[in-house]
């Protein structure tokens, strides 16, 4: 079972120089930070082991937390009393160049490594950064456009090749905690029937797993927010500060559009919504935008830009995305006067014709 332990992380992070140097939780808690002396660094904290959990060193240096083009973090197990790390810094993106010390991250290795596929992985990936980049940042020609798609398809199809093989081994791993860990990357809101399929198979011996007591609790949200499903409550505020609940609005069909100010996906489907608020309002439609931008700035400059005219919430913390179980936005909802998800995950058209079946 996890236990707490006093362990030594150190290692280089070539490049990085005399920087902060945070060990965080996976929640992005922080444990313990550290200044690197000519790339160098030492940690020495007390930590949870046992359960074979994530932990990250972050390094603010190099960019922020959360979406960006830069990768500031190292992820990685902490199942040992001793890890040593060496990495590499370029281009604002920090790489892991070895990791010794930790035996669950061995056997994971291992694992990968005996897939059929394994030797295609390297080769298909740069084939597909390759034509990536000659499409986008040298030619956007038809012919680097071929080049780029019959690149992404080879991509797509050694990914299900690897998920296919992955699933596979399942009966030969019921007892690994690694094994646990790479085939519950497997599972997001929109599996969670197959995703309790697959841990009941795990054995009860290693379900304090973090990665397998993370996946029940991913089912057990996506079964208290499925269709048919009484709408998890909240309350939030406006970008005055008024607080709203939920259920105050009920006696109306609500639709909820949970989105952030950075997601250009999420503001090219808000004239869609804002046509669909316009028709039906008048019919019993309430529209709510639930923005989960951690920038009270960014998001309050986005409603004077998009000039939205149905009720906006803000969720910095990011509650909602638990409560509902989402994982990516545009995140869109419709829920009835009594309360009850009718449907979710709804995009473009689809969003006026579910809205016209209960509003005719």
């Amino acid at each position: 079972m996890a236990k707490v332990e006093k362990v030594t992380l150190k290692g280089t992070i070539k490049g990085l120089g005399n920087e902060e140097l945070i060990l965080m939780n996976i929640d992005q808690s922080e444990i313990a930070r550290t200044k690197t002396k000519n790339d160098r660094f030492e940690i020495t904290a007390e930590v949870e082991t046992g359960d074979l959990r994530y932990y990250m060193l972050y390094a603010p240096s190099v960019g922020p937390l959360g979406p960006s083009m830069s990768i500031p973090t190292i992820y990685f197990f902490i199942d040992s009393p001793k890890i040593t790390i060496k990495a590499e810094l370029k281009n604002e993106q920090i790489k892991v160049k070895s990791l010794k010390g930790s035996p669950g991250k061995k056997e994971s290795d291992r694992i990968m490594a005996s897939l059929p596929s394994a030797s295609r992985v390297e080769e298909t990936y740069d084939n597909y950064n390759k034509a990536f980049h000659e499409y986008n940042e040298v030619s956007q020609t038809p012919e680097n456009m071929k080049k780029l798609e019959e690149a992404s398809r080879a991509l797509d199809a050694l990914q299900k090749q690897r998920r296919d093989e992955i699933f596979d081994l399942l009966p030969q791993y019921t007892n690994s905690m690694p094994f646990a860990v790479i085939i519950s990357s497997y599972f997001g809101v929109d599996n969670v029937d197959e995703a309790e399929k697959v841990w009941e198979q795990f054995d009860p011996s290693i379900r304090h797993c973090y990665a397998l007591r993370r996946l029940e609790d991913l089912i057990q949200r996506g079964k208290s927010c499925a269709v048919g499903n009484e709408a998890p409550v909240f309350e939030l505020a406006t970008s005055t500060g008024e607080k709203i609940k939920l259920s105050s609005l009920r006696g109306k069909y609500v639709l909820v559009d949970f989105w952030a100010s950075w997601c250009g996906p999420c503001r090219k489907e808000i004239p869609n919504i804002k046509k669909v608020y316009a028709e039906f309002k008048d019919k019993g439609l309430e529209v709510v935008g639930v923005s989960i931008d951690n920038s009270d700035k960014a998001w309050k400059k986005a409603l004077e830009e998009e000039k939205l005219d149905y009720l906006q919430l803000g969720d910095p913390k990011n509650i909602t995305s638990k409560l509902y179980n989402f994982n990516g936005i545009p995140f869109i909802i419709l829920i009835s006067p009594e309360g009850i998800i009718l449907d979710k995950g709804l995009r473009g058209e689809t969003i006026r014709e579910k809205i016209a079946e209960y509003l005719k």
